[in-house]
């Protein structure tokens, strides 16, 4: 099922649908980084390189996740990617 919310990206109003477990995953991030949800997508949008808006959020929370866990296990990244890092 996809929950369908509005969010900000920079001054355009727009809606993404995404699964309720993306979302969590997305809320968890802005947490982790002190941003919003809207700030961490608007940083996605602008590197999307061809993805549509969705499919780029998607990919960046698996990334952000698979480098927090080689952080964690001292295997590859440093530390977790911040927003701006993973949207680049």
């Amino acid at each position: 099922m996809l929950i369908n919310r509005n969010i900000n990206v920079g001054p355009l109003r727009t809606s993404i649908r995404l699964e309720p477990e993306f979302w969590d995953a997305l809320a968890e991030i802005a947490q982790r980084e002190r941003k919003s949800i809207d700030d961490i997508c608007f940083a996605v949008d602008k590197n999307t390189d061809g993805m549509t808006r969705t499919a780029a959020i998607r990919v960046y929370i698996a990334t952000y996740f698979q480098n927090a866990a080689r952080a964690r296990s001292g295997a590859g990244a440093a530390r977790p990617a911040t927003a701006a890092a993973v949207a680049k």
